[in-house]
């Protein structure tokens, strides 16, 4: 699933809180640039973001409690320009799924999906979301001219269950 209209996606779907087990992909892409991204996408159409500045980008909006975000992986399919930085976190962590260094947005992925599994960041194996947030990528370094980044947000709704009944009594 994706979301086309320059906002982020949401996270859950209409309709996915009511399936708590089921496993779903967000996709978001993030443009910059007035070369071929702007003849294949126009200045905006069929990108999430596309902007000139150094910003903080929200890609995937928490917009319900108890997300359980499993993995953020990417591939950058149109480099960076030299010196960007970015990186993919939350409000707690700007670099919480991504650091820049892991996801080296001046080189073009060959093919692959990468994550930051690898490199001992704070959310290698997931976060659960108690409260509404966002997954953010945050652009520094130089300016960008160009590049394409493609986002992806593996999770699952899992709602907070009540505390169990610990059978204890009065007499007890």
């Amino acid at each position: 699933m994706g979301n086309l209209g320059g906002t982020a996606v949401a996270i859950p779907q209409i309709g996915e809180e009511y399936i708590p087990h089921g496993l779903y992909v967000a996709i978001c892409r993030l443009g910059y640039g007035s070369t071929a991204e702007t003849a294949t996408y126009g200045s905006s159409g069929g990108l999430n973001r596309w902007t000139d500045t150094q910003e903080v980008i929200p890609l995937f909006d928490i917009n319900s409690t108890g997300i359980m975000v499993h993995s953020v992986s990417w591939d950058v399919e149109t480099a960076f320009t030299a010196s960007v930085t970015i990186t993919l976190g939350d409000t707690e962590v700007a670099g919480g799924y991504a650091a820049a260094v892991q996801l080296a947005a001046t080189i073009i992925s060959t093919g692959c999906a990468f994550s930051d599994s690898s490199c001992g960041k704070e959310y290698a194996v997931g976060k659960r979301y108690l409260t509404t947030d966002a997954i953010d990528a945050t652009v520094a370094g130089a300016n960008p001219v160009v590049g394409l980044l493609n986002a992806y947000c593996v999770y699952s709704y899992a709602p907070e269950y009540p505390s169990p009944d610990t059978g204890g009594s009065a007499n007890t």
